[in-house]
C-alpha cells in the first residue's frame, strides 16, 4: 500500500514583511498628517511610508504567488523599493537639515542687527 502526502504550500510570512508593511502604514498616516501644513513635506513623506509598504507586501510569498511573478521578481521588487524608501528619507534629512540650517542663519543675522541697531 502507498500512501501520498499532498504538500501545502508554504505560508510564510516574515517577520520583516509584517513590519515593513506596519511601519509604512504607519509612516503614511503621518504624512497624510502632515499635508496641510506642508503639502510637499506630507507628500515626502507619505511616499516613503508607501515605498516601504510596498517593499513589505513585494516581499511576501503569497503576493507573488498571486500575482504570478516569479520568487526572483518579488525579490527584486522588494528591496527595489526598500531602496527607494531609504533613498527618499535621506534625501529628506538632508534637505530639511539644510533648511533649518539656513533658517539658524537667517534668524541669527536678523537678531545680530536689530540688537546693534
Amino acid at each position: 500500500m502507498t500512501t501520498t502526502t499532498a504538500s501545502q504550500p508554504a505560508r510564510s510570512v516574515g517577520f520583516a514583511a509584517v513590519f515593513a508593511i506596519l511601519l509604512g502604514l504607519f509612516v503614511s498616516g503621518y504624512g497624510l498628517l502632515l499635508v496641510p501644513q506642508s503639502p510637499l513635506g506630507g507628500g515626502w513623506i507619505l511616499a516613503i511610508g508607501v515605498s516601504l509598504a510596498l517593499a513589505g507586501v513585494f516581499a511576501i510569498e503569497s503576493v507573488g504567488r498571486r500575482l504570478g511573478l516569479s520568487a526572483a521578481t518579488c525579490r527584486t521588487l522588494s528591496l527595489s523599493f526598500a531602496a527607494l524608501a531609504a533613498v527618499l528619507f535621506v534625501a529628506f534629512v538632508v534637505v530639511n537639515y539644510a533648511s533649518v540650517e539656513s533658517f539658524e542663519a537667517t534668524s541669527e543675522s536678523a537678531t545680530g542687527s536689530e540688537a546693534s541697531g
